[in-house]
């Protein structure tokens, strides 16, 4: 029997043994080995404040959201069988993969990517986020030299400065609530920092550059407040990306006001991620050749998959403190 965590209700999250199903031609079995818990969506359905959850929700894009949830989706795992049919992969290989919180699972061959050698488990287990990140940095359509805002310096926010400072962003402004997160950024390569826990972001940006100084906005904060401040910031027809799912209440001035209609900004959202084995291979590569550093310093605690809960506990009474929680399973 294999374990895994299933979500009956906000809060309510259980360990279960499950059988795990005939492996397919083209399937893999994969244990694993580091997993690690989403401060965005994954985090949302467990404290119940994604967006699906109102009563009001109108299920039009997705299906209305049904309970028990199987969540996670960031994995590092050994495979320990393939199907007859794969060819291109093979037992004892480490690969990265986005099956849910699970201590083994059968999943398909097509949606694994093998991590070589000299990259650790712990910096393969940004591959997720790091796509995501570089999928909004895409479709933002950023320029080489354009002064790019980050807003949110969560793991997503991090993530967002890297693939922006090496897609060739000329200045980098990224905001927080929290000092420590700040300090991460500017060692990732954040030009200004600024701490919005007293002041809005707006107020202090105007103040060191004037109007109309940034040119694209990276959203990774969750927070409409941020979005609508940013906004005031924004050049005529500068760019704003969503590339975190907003959540909370709505602000209550309007989400797009004034800023957003006199200034012609065009709002872009990023729900996605390259093709899989495609962008592993550029990550990776980049680790390889040092022009993505110190990844697994952000790992900012861990948790065994017996204790997953805590984790989450941990994101509820410290979230000051927590920039990525890994969940280990033992292995080397």
């Amino acid at each position: 029997m294999s374990n895994r965590y299933m979500l009956y209700a906000p809060k309510d999250i259980r360990l279960e043994s499950f059988s795990l199903p005939e492996i397919g031609p083209n399937d893999v079995h994969l244990r694993s080995r580091l997993g690690a818990i989403s401060t965005g969506t994954e985090s949302a359905w467990y404290f119940g404040t994604d967006p699906q959850l109102n009563p009001n929700y109108q299920n039009v894009r997705l299906p209305h959201p049904t309970f028990p949830r199987f969540l996670g989706y960031e994995k590092v795992a050994d495979i320990v069988a393939v199907g007859s049919g794969v060819e291109r992969l093979k037992v004892g290989q480490r690969v990265i993969a986005n099956y849910g919180h699970a201590d083994e699972y059968i999943w398909p061959a097509e949606k694994v990517s093998p991590i070589p050698d000299g990259v650790s488990d712990d910096e393969a287990i940004f591959s997720t986020l790091m796509n995501v990140a570089s999928h909004g940095v895409r479709r933002s359509r950023m320029q080489l030299g354009d002064t790019v805002m980050v807003t949110g310096q969560g793991i997503v926010g991090i993530a967002a400065l890297i693939c922006a400072r090496l897609a060739g962003a000329g200045r980098i402004i990224v905001t927080d609530l929290h000092e420590h997160r700040l300090k991460l950024a500017k060692q990732f390569g954040a030009d200004v920092c600024i701490n919005i826990s007293e002041e809005p972001a707006h107020h202090q940006i105007l103040e060191k550059f004037g109007p109309d100084c940034v040119d694209v906005v990276l959203e990774c904060s969750s927070s409409y407040e941020a979005l609508v401040d940013s906004m005031a910031v924004t050049r005529r027809n500068g760019k704003v990306c969503v590339l975190a799912q907003l959540k909370g209440a709505y602000p209550k001035h309007p989400v797009f006001g004034v800023d957003f209609h006199l200034g012609e900004l065009e709002m872009i959202s990023a729900d996605g991620s390259w093709e899989l084995n495609a962008f592993a291979r550029w990550f990776f590569g980049a680790i390889q050749r040092g022009a993505i550093k110190d990844l697994s310093s952000l790992i900012s605690q861990r948790v065994p998959f017996a204790e997953l809960d805590k984790g989450f506990q941990l994101l509820a009474n410290q979230p000051e403190n927590v920039v990525k929680v890994a969940v280990s399973f033992g292995k080397d």
